[in-house]
């Protein structure tokens, strides 16, 4: 399995930090990024990894968020500038802030064998939370990590609507002879969609008549449309159309376009 269509949430700033312990102000959640490098001395920078102040199984790493995210796998890494690392771990996680669940009843899952390979786990199934908690059991001289967590592309619906749409007063719609008419008008989004949308179109003016019934006095019944094609991510033809002896002096339509993006 891969990561390379997930998204990693503390690489893209998409999480919240918070630790059970720091070693010190400047060994803490900030530099617990995969792969962080500090580039300057200890004091000034920090450690390669965040690093507990108490070397016991009861420290965690807990990353939050905003709204809940599918979180589907799990990377650590030891410290990058000393030989400690977490050798298992367990994950806990919540979805409400309340309930805290063990992921795998709290078995232990397998960590590092040094301070550099990255160890990834996928989890069973996509962990639903808006809050999941690392918490290293046992460890290689210290309580040290550096850590990802990947999650489901998130899509969000964007949706554009516009009005007045019309195929213009006294158009090819409105004409005595029988047979069907149409006339199709582009419209333009105002913002271009990144997929192309679902459009609903609806009528807010209706100027219509029909045709008397043959040898009666007797009116057809009306028979008038609007519907898009031609949809692409810019725009799209609004077809105004009529038929069977109907007529339509003036239409105007609105639309509600959407897309999942």
């Amino acid at each position: 399995m891969s990561t390379a269509n997930l998204v990693p949430l503390c690489f893209n700033s998409l999480v919240s930090l918070r630790t059970s312990t720091n070693f010190n102000a400047v060994h803490t959640q900030f530099n617990s990024l995969l792969n962080y490098k500090n580039g300057a001395p200890n004091t000034q920078a920090g450690a390669e990894a965040w690093c507990a102040a108490i070397n016991d199984a009861n420290q965690f790493i807990v990353a939050g968020v905003d709204t809940p995210k599918t979180f589907v796998a799990v990377s650590i890494q030891g410290r990058g500038d000393a030989d400690q690392w977490t050798t298992s771990f367990k994950v806990r996680y919540t979805l409400d802030g309340i309930t805290w669940t063990d992921y795998r009843n709290g078995g232990a899952l397998p960590g590092n064998t040094d301070r550099s390979t990255v160890v990834t786990h996928f989890f069973d199934q996509p962990i639903r939370a808006r809050s999941i908690s690392i918490c290293p059991l046992t460890f290689n001289n210290q309580v040290a990590l550096r850590f990802e967590l990947y999650s489901q592309p998130e899509k969000h619906s964007f949706t554009q609507v516009g009005q007045g749409i019309t195929p213009g007063s006294n158009s090819v719609l409105n004409n005595l002879a029988p047979g069907s008419y149409e006339v199709l008008v582009d419209v333009v989004f105002p913002v271009e969609f990144k997929f192309v949308p679902i459009i609903a179109l609806t009528f807010d003016h209706l100027d219509t008549t029909s045709a008397a019934a043959t040898g009666t006095t007797v009116y057809q019944q009306t028979r008038v449309g609007v519907t898009p094609i031609d949809i692409t991510t810019k725009g799209f033809k609004a077809r105004f159309y009529v038929w069977d002896g109907s007529r339509a002096y003036d239409l105007r339509a609105d639309y509600v376009a959407t897309s999942l993006e």
